[in-house]
C-alpha cells in the first residue's frame, strides 16, 4: 500500500512538474475563454478539453502576464469561474466547479438519494476519468476520477442524471428509470449499457463517439485504425447500403468509393453488377475484385447476402492493403463485413419496405403512334419513287403528284415488283376508311382526317407493367460480458416491371462470439440463403428471342391479338383469346395479313408459356476460436465450409415459339454442387514499448473446392403447360462433369509506429495453385510507410485548423491465378453426331493446353495524402500505376490444330490514375447537420506488350480486333471504326470517310494523293480511331441532411467522357420499317437539304444501311455517343419519432421513409444508358433489359 502511495505521488508530481515547466505570456482585456484556451495550446502544445454548454456563464478574463507557469495561469484565470479543471499528460479536461445548489425550502418533504458507479469505455474496457455527471437543468453534478468512480449525492429521484465525456456518446436518464434496476442487471441506454452491481453501484460503458480518425478498418486477418493506414482504402457505411432498395450488395456501391467503376448490363433482378478497382487488370484471367465476407473469400455472389446484415464494406486497393492475399488481389479487394450483437437486453429490430417498380430508363424515342407510323411508311415509298439517284427501278422517278399517289395506292402492297424491298407492314389495317379511298391523304401524306382506329394493340403494355416489391427483415441482438449475438432472417420478392422475370430470395443468419474463459474466445456465424429466379430471354438481338426486342422493334401496327373486320378480338371455339400469328388471323381488306418476322407464332404466348427459372441454396459455417497467451500473443484458428446447391431450369413450350417449331416442345435442366472448405491460423504479438508500437503476424491459410454438375435436356412434350422433365418422350442430351481447386499459402505481415507519428508496414505471402502444371508456386509482397506531419511538435500551433494531415506510400507485387481449372492441359472430348438412339461417337480436342501457364502479376505503385481540416472538411487523394506483366493472352493458332486460340504470358498492360475522395460537414448542430460528399477517379490504361507476329504492317504494328485497334501504347478500349460523313446535300445519300491508300485509283480523285481524306458513297470507306471508351473521370456525390427527426440524403453517381455504341439504335434507324426512331423523320429531303441524316426511304440499302453498318458488324460512328452521364440514383426522406415519445408507447425507436432509386439518368440520348459496359457497346447486343426504377415506402421498428 506505501508503495502505491508513493507510486501515484511520484506521478502526480511529474504532471505537475510537466505543466509548471509550461509557461504563458498573455495580455488582454475581456478576452473570452475560447481564445485563453487557444493561447494554451499554442504556447504550450497542452489542448484543452471543453464542452460549449460550460462556457455559457463563463466570464471573459483580463490579464497581463509574462511566463507565468501553467498551472498558476489556470488558477488565475478560472479564478471565481463556474469551472475546474484536470491536467493529464498534455490533456487539460474542464469539466463544472461542483458547486453546492442553492434551493428555496419545500413545504413537501423531497427523498434525496445518493448515486455512486464506474464509467468505462464499451470498446476497451478502459476506466473514463474526467467525465461529467450531473442533475439535468441544475449546477449539481460531479466528475470521475481517474478510475471513471464517481459518486453523486443528494439526488432527487424525479430528476435526470446526466452523463458526458469527451469523445464519448453523451446520454440522458431518469434516476427513477436508474434505481429500478435490479441487481445483476442490465440496461441498454442508446449505444451505452447499464449494469447495476450487486452492491447497488452501477458499472456505466459509454460507446466512443465514430471519429473520422479512429474509425476502424477491417483489413486483410484484421483491422487498423484509420489514422493508422499506410494503404488505400475507403469505406461505405451501413447507412449508405441500407437507404437503397437494391437486389444485390453490388449494386449499393455504385458512385459511393473512389477508384470503383461498375457496369450493369441487365436490370433482371438479382442480377450482379460487373465492379472494377482502379480499372482494367487483366485480359483474359478477370477484372474483378476479391470479395471476402468475415475474413473469409466468399464462394457465393453478393446477390446471396441481405443488405439490411451488412455493418459496412471496405475497398482496399493497394499492394500494402491486399498483398495478404496475394494470387488473388491483383483486382483490389471488397471486404465485407456482417452485423454483431452488442452488450445489452435484447433488440429486436423489425424492417418493411414495399416498392412500386418501373422501367428506370426510359425506352428511346421509337413511332409507336399508329398514324404516324403509316406516314412514314408512305414517306419512305415516295422518297423511293420520286428522289432515288442511286439504281433507279424501270419507270420510275415520278413528279410530285405522281409520287404521292403511287406511295398511297401501294402502301399496303406487301411484296410490289416495282420496290426494291418488300413493304413490312405486312397488309395490317388498323383503320376504317370510305370505300375507294386510301389511308393516306396524297395531298398531305398523312392518315385521312376521316379513317376511324379500329384496334391499336400496344406491345409496350403487354410486356412492361407496373409491380410491387417487398422486403421483410427481422433481427435480433444482444449479450452480455461475455457472449454477443446477432440473428436475422429475411425476404426479399421483386417481380421486376417486366413479364416473366422476378427474384425472391430467403436469408437467415446466427452469429455468436463468446469469452469461454478470460484467455480463449470462439465464434460462429452460420448463414443460408435461397435465391430463385425467373428470368425473360433478352439476351441476343434477334425479335425471335428477345422481350424487348418484341415490344420496340416489332412494327406497332402488327397485331398482338387476332382481330376481326370491326377490330373486336377474336376468340376460338372454347371462348378463348385468339393470338395473331402473323399468317392471316386478322383480317385486313388488303388481303391476308403476315408479319415480316416471326410468322406462325405468337409473342404473347411465347413468353407466357416459356420459362427460364433458376434456384441456388447457398449455406455458410464459419467458426473460430482464438487464444491469448504470453501477455502480448495471440493465435487464431477459422474454419469456413459453404455449399451451394444449384437447379435452373428451361422450358419451351409446344403451342408458340421456336421450341415448339423445331422440337415440339423442350424442358432443360441443370444440376450442381459446389463445396468450398477454408481454413487459417494466424499468430499475432502486439507489444508496446514506450512510444514504439509493434504488430506482427503469420500464418496459413488453406482453400480446397469441389464442382460437379450434370446437364440434360428432352423434347417431344407430351402435355401442354407441364414443364416437367417426365412430360417429354425424347432425349437430347446427358453430360456431366466435375473438377476440384486448391491453394496454399504462407503469410506474414510486421507494422511498426513510433509515437502515433511514424509507420512502416511490410507483407510478404506465398501461394500454391493447382491451376498451374509447374510454375505452381509465386511470391507477392509489399512495402508501405506513412507519415502523420501533424502531429509533428512544429505543426502543433495550426492543431485550431489543422486536424490530420497524413503521407502515404507503399509498393508491391500482387498475383491473378484465375486462368481456370485444367488450363494447362490439353483437354479432348467426346461427340455424337448421331442421335442418344442411333450414336455415332467420335473423339476430338475440345481446348489446346499451356504447361507453361503461370500468374499474372500486378506491380503497383500507390501514393496518397490524408488531409482533415477543422474537424470537419476531409479530404483523400490518391496515384497509382498498376503494371501487369506476364499478362494471359489469346494468341491465334493455325487452322491446322482444329483450335482458335492458346493462353499464354506473353502480353503487358499499365494502368496509371488518381483518385480524390471529398468530405465536409457544413453544418453541425444540435438540430442541424447537413454533409457532402464527392468521389472522383481518373484511369488511364494502355498496352504495353503484345505478342510477335500479331501486329499487322498495313496498320503500322497494331491490328484490328472487332470495333478495336490494338497496339503496343495504346488504350486496350481504342474504337476503330467507319467514320459517317454526313449527307450529300445533292442527293441525300449517307457518306464515309475514306483515306487514300496506294492501291487506291487516285484517279478518281483529281487533287488528291495519298493519305488525303474524301468522303464515298460506297462501301469503301475506311476505319479511323473513333476515341476511347474509357472515360476521363467517374464518381459520385452525396449529401445527407438531418434536421431533428427529419433526415434527407441523395445519393448520385456520374462519368465525364468515353464513347459508347448503341447497337439499339443502330437497329432503329435501318431502314427496314420494323420498330423506327422518330429521329428517321428528320432524314434529307430537297426540302431539308441541312438534315444530317439520310434520306428514308424503301429500300434504302444504298442509301442508308451502308454507311450505318456494315454485314459483318463493321459498324461507323453513327451510333456512337459521348458516354458522360449523371444518375440520380437514390433519395430519401425520413422520420423518426422522438425517442421519448416512442418509449411512452412500448418501443425503443420507429423510423419511416420513403425512397425512389434510379430516380432518373441523364444522357446523350433518350435512352442511352453508358453504365451498361466498360467496352464501349459493341459486345453487348441491342434491346438489353434497362434498369429499375423502384419508389419505396418503409418502416423501421425497433423494440
Amino acid at each position: 500500500m506505501k508503495l502505491t502511495t508513493l507510486f501515484v505521488m511520484v506521478c502526480c508530481l511529474q504532471v505537475s512538474a510537466n505543466s509548471n515547466a509550461q509557461t504563458i505570456t498573455l495580455s488582454g482585456k475581456n478576452l473570452p475563454l475560447a481564445t485563453v484556451f487557444s493561447a494554451i495550446k499554442k504556447q504550450t502544445g497542452f489542448i484543452v478539453f471543453c464542452n460549449k454548454d460550460l462556457l455559457e456563464n463563463a466570464r471573459p478574463v483580463t490579464c497581463s502576464v509574462a511566463n507565468m507557469p501553467l498551472t498558476e495561469f489556470l488558477d488565475m484565470a478560472l479564478k471565481e469561474q463556474p469551472l475546474s479543471y484536470l491536467v493529464e499528460d498534455k490533456t487539460i479536461v474542464m469539466m463544472r466547479r461542483n458547486v453546492p445548489e442553492e434551493k428555496p425550502a419545500s413545504p413537501f418533504l423531497t427523498l434525496l438519494i445518493s448515486i455512486s458507479g464506474q464509467l468505462i469505455n464499451a470498446d476497451t474496457k478502459e476506466p473514463i476519468g474526467s467525465a461529467s455527471v450531473s442533475v439535468k437543468n441544475t449546477k449539481h453534478g460531479t466528475t470521475s476520477d481517474a478510475s471513471g468512480n464517481f459518486t453523486l449525492g443528494n439526488v432527487d429521484e424525479k430528476a435526470t442524471l446526466v452523463i458526458s465525456s469527451v469523445g464519448f456518446t453523451p446520454f440522458e436518464i431518469p434516476v427513477a428509470r436508474l434505481m429500478a434496476i435490479p441487481a445483476g442487471g442490465n440496461e441498454a441506454v442508446g449505444a451505452n449499457l447499464l449494469h447495476r452491481n450487486s452492491n447497488g453501484s452501477f458499472m456505466l460503458e459509454l460507446k466512443a463517439l465514430p471519429s473520422a480518425l479512429e474509425e476502424v478498418v477491417v483489413l486483410a486477418f484484421g483491422s487498423v485504425k484509420k489514422k493508422d493506414l499506410t494503404g488505400s482504402v475507403s469505406t461505405v457505411s451501413a447507412n449508405v447500403i441500407s437507404q437503397q432498395h437494391v437486389t444485390t450488395l453490388s449494386r449499393a456501391l455504385e458512385g459511393t468509393a473512389a477508384g470503383l467503376q461498375l457496369s450493369t448490363s441487365s436490370g433482371q433482378p438479382g442480377s450482379e453488377a460487373n465492379i472494377r478497382v482502379r480499372g482494367l487488370g487483366s485480359l483474359s484471367a478477370g477484372s474483378e475484385p476479391l470479395v471476402v465476407v468475415d475474413g473469409v473469400p466468399a464462394a457465393f455472389p453478393l446477390s446471396s447476402y441481405n443488405p439490411a446484415d451488412i455493418e459496412s464494406i471496405v475497398i482496399s486497393k493497394d499492394a500494402a492493403s491486399n498483398s495478404l492475399y496475394g494470387s488473388r488481389a491483383s483486382n483490389g479487394v471488397i471486404l465485407v463485413t456482417t452485423k454483431k450483437g452488442n452488450r445489452g437486453k435484447t433488440k429486436i429490430n423489425f424492417d418493411v419496405r414495399l416498392g412500386q417498380n418501373s422501367q428506370g430508363v426510359p425506352d428511346f424515342d421509337i413511332i409507336k403512334d399508329p398514324a404516324e407510323y403509316y406516314e412514314i411508311a408512305w414517306k419512305s415509298i415516295y422518297n423511293y419513287v420520286r428522289y432515288n439517284n442511286e439504281t433507279p427501278a424501270a419507270g420510275l422517278h415520278l413528279d410530285d403528284a405522281a409520287a404521292r399517289q403511287y406511295a398511297s395506292n401501294n402502301l399496303f402492297r406487301a411484296n410490289a415488283a416495282t420496290l426494291q424491298n418488300p413493304n413490312y407492314l405486312g397488309n395490317y389495317m388498323l383503320y376504317k376508311i370510305p370505300d375507294g379511298t386510301t389511308l393516306i391523304d396524297p395531298a398531305t401524306g398523312k392518315v385521312r382526317s376521316d379513317a376511324q382506329l379500329l384496334y391499336y394493340d400496344d406491345w409496350n403494355d403487354y410486356f412492361i407493367k407496373k409491380s410491387t416489391s417487398q422486403q421483410y427483415n427481422v433481427s435480433l441482438s444482444g449479450g452480455n460480458d461475455k457472449t454477443d449475438y446477432f440473428m436475422s432472417v429475411g425476404y426479399m420478392s421483386d417481380p421486376s416491371y417486366v413479364m416473366g422475370s422476378d427474384f425472391n430470395r430467403y436469408n437467415a443468419r446466427l452469429k455468436v462470439n463468446t469469452s469461454i474463459t478470460k484467455w480463449l474466445k470462439g465464434g460462429m456465424n452460420i448463414s443460408y440463403a435461397r435465391r430463385y429466379s425467373n428470368i425473360p430471354n433478352y439476351s441476343g438481338g434477334t425479335v425471335n428471342t428477345n422481350v424487348f426486342a418484341f415490344k420496340d422493334y416489332f412494327a406497332p401496327i402488327w397485331a398482338l391479338y387476332a382481330h376481326n373486320e370491326d377490330g373486336s378480338i377474336k376468340h376460338n371455339a372454347a371462348g378463348e383469346v385468339m393470338y395473331d400469328l402473323g399468317t392471316g388471323e386478322t383480317w385486313s381488306p388488303y388481303g391476308a395479313t403476315r408479319r415480316a418476322s416471326f410468322t406462325g407464332y405468337s409473342p404473347a404466348v411465347y413468353f407466357e408459356k416459356d420459362l427460364t427459372e433458376q434456384t441456388y441454396d447457398d449455406f455458410s459455417g464459419r467458426a473460430f476460436l482464438e487464444a491469448r497467451f504470453l501477455k502480448d500473443f495471440s493465435f487464431k484458428v477459422d474454419f469456413s465450409i459453404d455449399n451451394i446447391y444449384t437447379y435452373n431450369r428451361t422450358y419451351g413450350n409446344n403451342e408458340s415459339g421456336t421450341a415448339a417449331r423445331d422440337y415440339q416442345g423442350m424442358v432443360s435442366g441443370y444440376w450442381a454442387k459446389s463445396m468450398t472448405l477454408n481454413t487459417v491460423q494466424i499468430l499475432n504479438w502486439n507489444k508496446e514499448l514506450g512510444n514504439h508500437h509493434i504488430d506482427v503476424l503469420a500464418g496459413h491459410e488453406y482453400r480446397w473446392a469441389k464442382n460437379d454438375y450434370m446437364s440434360g435436356s428432352k423434347s417431344l412434350m407430351f402435355a401442354p403447360d407441364n414443364p416437367d422433365m417426365t412430360n417429354a418422350i425424347r432425349i437430347n442430351s446427358l453430360t456431366g462433369n466435375g473438377s476440384k481447386y486448391g491453394l496454399e499459402g504462407y503469410l506474414a505481415r510486421a507494422n511498426y509506429d513510433f509515437d502515433s507519428k511514424y509507420y512502416l508496414t511490410a507483407s510478404i505471402r506465398t501461394d500454391g495453385s493447382s491451376n498451374f502444371r509447374y510454375d505452381k508456386w509465386g511470391t507477392f509482397w509489399s512495402l508501405g510507410g506513412a507519415w502523420r506531419i501533424s502531429q509533428e511538435k512544429f505543426m502543433l500551433p495550426l492543431g485550431d485548423w489543422l486536424t490530420e494531415l497524413k503521407l502515404r506510400g507503399s509498393y508491391g507485387t500482387l498475383g491473378n491465378q484465375n486462368v481456370g481449372a485444367n488450363r494447362w492441359t490439353d483437354i479432348w472430348a467426346i461427340s455424337n453426331t448421331g442421335s442418344i438412339e442411333n450414336p455415332v461417337l467420335g473423339i476430338y480436342q475440345s481446348s489446346v493446353g499451356n504447361t507453361a501457364l503461370t500468374w499474372e502479376s500486378n506491380n503497383v505503385w500507390n501514393i496518397g495524402a490524408d488531409i482533415r481540416l477543422w474537424d470537419r472538411l476531409s479530404l483523400t487523394v490518391d496515384y497509382f500505376r498498376r503494371k501487369t506483366i506476364d499478362m494471359l493472352w489469346a494468341k491465334p493458332l493455325p487452322a491446322s490444330t482444329g483450335q482458335s486460340t492458346k493462353l499464354e504470358n506473353v502480353a503487358a498492360l499499365q494502368n496509371t490514375g488518381y483518385e480524390v475522395e471529398l468530405g465536409y460537414e457544413l453544418i453541425r448542430s444540435k438540430d442541424l447537420h447537413w454533409s457532402v460528399n464527392l468521389m472522383a477517379s481518373h484511369y488511364e490504361n494502355k498496352l504495353l506488350s503484345i505478342p510477335a507476329g500479331v501486329g499487322s504492317a498495313s496498320l503500322n504494328g497494331n491490328y484490328e480486333e472487332g470495333n478495336y485497334l490494338r497496339g503496343e501504347g495504346k488504350d486496350y478500349y481504342n474504337l476503330y471504326m467507319y467514320k459517317y460523313a454526313g449527307v450529300d446535300k445533292n442527293t441525300g445519300e449517307g457518306l464515309l470517310y475514306k483515306e487514300l491508300r496506294a492501291t487506291d485509283n487516285l484517279s478518281l480523285y483529281p487533287g488528291k494523293s495519298v493519305g488525303d481524306i474524301v468522303t464515298t458513297k460506297g462501301s469503301d470507306g475506311t476505319k479511323f480511331e473513333m476515341g476511347t471508351a474509357s472515360p476521363d473521370l467517374v464518381g459520385g456525390f452525396n449529401t445527407q441532411l438531418q434536421y431533428k427527426n427529419f433526415d434527407f440524403s441523395v445519393l448520385t453517381s456520374w462519368q465525364i467522357g468515353g464513347q459508347i455504341i448503341s447497337l439499339t439504335y443502330q437497329n432503329l434507324t435501318l431502314n427496314r420499317l420494323l420498330g423506327v426512331h422518330k429521329d428517321m423523320a428528320k432524314g434529307w429531303t430537297p426540302e431539308n437539304p441541312d438534315s444530317n441524316i439520310p434520306m428514308f426511304m424503301n429500300g434504302a440499302v444504298n442509301y442508308f444501311n451502308r454507311p450505318v453498318g456494315g454485314a459483318q458488324g463493321q459498324y461507323s460512328d453513327w451510333a456512337m455517343f459521348d458516354a458522360s452521364y449523371f444518375n440520380i440514383k437514390n433519395v430519401m426522406l425520413g422520420y423518426r419519432l422522438p425517442q421519448d415519445l416512442a418509449r411512452r408507447n412500448g418501443i425503443e425507436s420507429l423510423r419511416v421513409f420513403f425512397s425512389v432509386e434510379n430516380l432518373h439518368l441523364f444522357s446523350a440520348k433518350k435512352g442511352l444508358d453508358p453504365r451498361t459496359s466498360f467496352d464501349g457497346g459493341s459486345t453487348l447486343s441491342a434491346f438489353g433489359f434497362p434498369q429499375t426504377r423502384t419508389i419505396t415506402f418503409g418502416l423501421n421498428l425497433g423494440l
